[in-house]
């Protein structure tokens, strides 16, 4: 009897793990959407009364949150999605750009059939949604991160997509212009086309036009909210 009741027990863990793991997907896309903004402090109680939960599995989704450098945990302010200094700001857009263009390169010459019909159909679905901010920020999103995919290099897709999460919050500032939308999507298509015509050089090219990396940065300080920056 005792050792039918010590085989139910595992169950249970499975599935607090699953609802944290749920939980830390349903946070990770409020930071993305902007529901949730840099330097906004999380609170265990509030989180779990709003989801219905208790507060074991929002304190393991936020754990799984600091881990990917989303959420961190500050002395004075507690936890808080995570908020950059400029210099650290102005470091990861150089960097993440400069991983942009690998990856258009190496998805040029190794995206399969299947990979290219992946990216075609975020373009198609972007098409539509360029009037809306939420959704094209999504699309964008997805676009950038086939590209890491199609490249079959796990190390820079790893880096990358760790990257672009802390970034994104940021990122959304940016989006809420209608004529940026429209100006990202055709370089995205320009992209596309050279992945699709197997150019790497191209494609690295038409990616270091879409990112100008003085050009990002200049939008970025001036878009952004001071309260989105950590200036201590």
């Amino acid at each position: 009897m005792d050792r039918h009741k010590g085989a139910a027990a595992p169950p249970k863990v499975k599935a607090l793990g699953t609802q944290s793991n749920q939980l830390a997907q349903q946070l990770e896309e409020m930071i993305f959407s902007g529901q949730l903004r840099p330097g906004e402090k999380l609170e265990e109680a509030t989180i779990a009364a709003k989801f219905g939960v208790s507060r074991t599995p929002v304190r393991e989704a936020i754990q799984r949150l600091v881990a990917t450098g989303m959420v961190e945990v500050r002395r004075r302010k507690g936890t808080i999605v995570t908020q950059l200094t400029m210099p650290r700001l102005i470091g990861m857009i150089e960097m993440m750009a400069e991983m942009d263009i690998l990856a258009a390169r190496l998805a040029a010459r190794r995206a399969t059939p299947e990979e290219r019909d992946v990216i075609k159909d975020i373009l198609e679905r972007a098409r539509t949604s360029v009037s809306d901010q939420m959704a094209y920020t999504r699309l964008n999103r997805e676009f950038h991160w086939a590209l890491y995919s199609s490249t079959h290099n796990h190390y820079l897709e790893d880096v990358a997509l760790r990257t672009w999460k802390v970034l994104q919050p940021y990122r959304n500032f940016r989006l809420d212009q209608p004529n940026r939308r429209k100006d990202s999507l055709a370089e995205h298509e320009s992209i596309y086309e050279a992945i699709r015509a197997s150019d790497g050089d191209r494609a690295a090219a038409q990616m270091a036009s879409h990112v100008k990396v003085g050009g990002v940065i200049a939008d970025f300080v001036f878009s952004l909210p001071s309260h989105s920056i950590d200036n201590e």
